[in-house]
C-alpha cells in the first residue's frame, strides 16, 4: 500500500540524521534480548514519512521475514478507535458525552458499587449513586469492569460461542462497579469500550463492524483493518508469539481468535481489531491532523481537540500531576523525565500484545509501533518506552 504521506530524510523536518540508526538499533537490541519476535514501525512528522521499516520475522519459527502485508492483533489499541466511531455519532446529533448510559440500556441503570477489603474480598455493596455516562466510559472513570474486580468479571461468565456485543450486557449489568461513577480513573480493560461499540450499534441500526468499517476504514483506505479477518488476511495474520525463559521466543497458538478467545461475532470495541501497520499509520495520521487525512474528514477539529484534551478533574484519584486522560487516549500533562520520554501534550495509547502509538501534535508527529507478543505487557511494555526513546531522544530541532 502507498504510504499516506510522502518519504523525506528526517532531518528535512528538523529532527536529528541520527533517527534512522536510532530506530534500527533499537529492534535490533529487542529482537536480540527476546522481547519481540519482529516490529514494524512508522514514523510522520510534518507531513513527511520519516522512518518506515519491518524487523524480524512475521513467524519466528518458519523463518518468514515481516512485511508491508502482515497484519497485526491491535488489542487495546482497538479502544481510539471505537472512541473515534462514537464521537462520530455525536457529533451526528444521535449521542452525547452527557447521555446516561443506562438510557440506551436499561439494563445498567441499577448498578451496585462493591464494597471490598484490603484483600480485594467483597464485604458488602451499595447503589451507585450516580448513572455512568458516555463520557465516564470513554475517560475510564466509571468504574465499570475495572481495576481489582476487572478479572472476575472479565473471564467469569464466560463469552459464549456466539457471543455479541449485545448479548453481554446482562452480564456486565450484573457486575459491581469498582467505585461510585466519576470519582477516580481506573481502567476498564473490556466492558465499557465494548459498552460504547454497543451504543453505536444501536445509535446507527448497524453492527459495530459494519460501521467501523463504512465510516471510518473504508474512506482512510484502511483495507486490512477488520473484526473478522478474510482468509487472505488470515494467511497474513502475525504469528503471535510469547519470550519463555532466557530470553527465547516461542509461538502462541491463538486460533483463529483476534483477541484472546473471543468468538468472531463479538466484534470488541475494546480489543477486537486486526491491522496492519499502514492501516493504522493512516488513523494515527488523521488524529494528528485534527480529523483529516489524504483529503478525507473523519471528525471536527474541535472533536479531535476534545479527545486530546485532559477530560478528568485535575489530580482525580488513579492520575497524577504528569498524566491523565482524553476521550480514550493517555494524555502527558507534564514532562516526567527519561524514563517516560513523551513530552507535554502528547497522547496515545497501547495494546496489550505489544502495539503502540502516540500523537505529539507540538512538533507534528506520530509513531506507530506493531509487534505481537502475548508477555509485552500493553501500556507498561520495555518495547513501548523503547520507541518512545529512540524517537524523543533525536527530536534534533524539534526539542
Amino acid at each position: 500500500m502507498t504510504s499516506i504521506v510522502p518519504y523525506a530524510p528526517p532531518a528535512e523536518t528538523g529532527l536529528s540524521a541520527n533517527l534512522t540508526e536510532a530506530i534500527d538499533q533499537m529492534a535490533k537490541d529487542d529482537l536480540e534480548d527476546g522481547l519481540i519476535s519482529c516490529a514494524a514501525i512508522q514514523v510522520i512528522c510534518k507531513g513527511k514519512t520519516v522512518y518506515k521499516a519491518n524487523h524480524g520475522f512475521a513467524d519466528a519459527e518458519k523463518k518468514v521475514p515481516l512485511n508491508d502485508g502482515h497484519i497485526f492483533r491491535m488489542a487495546s489499541m482497538t479502544k481510539p478507535v471505537t472512541a473515534v466511531c462514537v464521537m462520530m455519532q455525536i457529533e451526528a446529533g444521535k449521542l452525547s458525552l452527557d447521555d446516561p448510559v443506562f438510557r440506551y440500556l436499561p439494563a445498567l441503570e441499577h448498578m451496585e458499587v462493591a464494597e471490598i477489603d484490603e484483600n480485594v474480598r467483597l464485604i458488602g455493596s451499595h447503589p451507585a449513586p450516580t448513572h455512568f455516562t458516555v463520557k465516564d466510559l470513554l475517560t475510564h472513570s466509571a468504574g465499570l469492569c475495572s481495576g481489582a474486580l476487572f478479572l472476575n468479571s472479565y473471564w467469569n461468565p464466560v463469552f459464549a460461542d456466539n457471543a455479541t456485543l449485545g448479548s453481554k450486557i446482562d452480564d456486565w449489568a450484573r457486575t459491581y462497579l469498582e467505585f461510585d461513577p466519576s470519582t477516580r480513573f481506573s481502567y476498564s480493560g473490556i466492558a465499557g469500550f465494548d459498552v460504547l461499540a454497543h451504543l453505536v450499534e444501536l445509535t446507527s441500526g448497524m453492527p459495530y463492524a459494519d460501521f467501523a468499517k463504512e465510516k471510518l476504514f473504508s474512506p482512510l483506505e484502511m483495507n486490512d483493518s477488520c473484526f473478522v479477518p478474510s482468509e487472505d488476511q488470515w494467511g497474513r495474520m502475525v504469528q503471535m508469539h510469547a519470550t519463555a525463559e532466557k530470553g527465547v521466543i516461542r509461538p502462541v497458538d491463538m486460533k483463529r481468535h483476534v483477541f484472546e478467545q473471543f468468538p468472531l461475532t463479538y466484534h470488541s470495541g475494546a480489543a477486537g481489531l486486526a491491522s496492519s501497520l499502514d492501516d493504522y499509520t493512516r488513523f494515527a495520521h488523521m488524529l494528528l491532523c485534527g480529523g483529516s487525512s489524504g483529503g478525507v474528514r473523519i471528525l471536527k477539529e474541535e472533536t479531535v481537540r476534545q479527545m486530546r484534551t485532559a477530560q478528568l478533574p485535575p489530580m482525580l484519584p488513579g492520575t497524577d500531576a504528569t498524566y491523565s486522560w482524553g476521550l480514550s487516549m493517555r494524555v502527558v500533562l507534564a514532562d516526567k523525565g527519561s524514563q517516560y520520554p513523551l513530552r507535554t501534550g502528547a497522547y496515545g495509547w497501547s495494546g496489550a500484545y505489544g502495539t503502540h502509538f502516540w500523537c505529539d501534535p507540538v512538533r507534528q508527529l506520530c509513531a506507530v509501533y506493531c509487534t505481537n507478543m502475548t508477555t509485552a505487557n500493553g501500556a507498561g511494555a520495555l518495547t513501548a518506552r523503547h520507541i518512545e526513546k529512540a524517537v524523543m531522544d533525536n527530536l534534533g530541532e524539534l526539542n
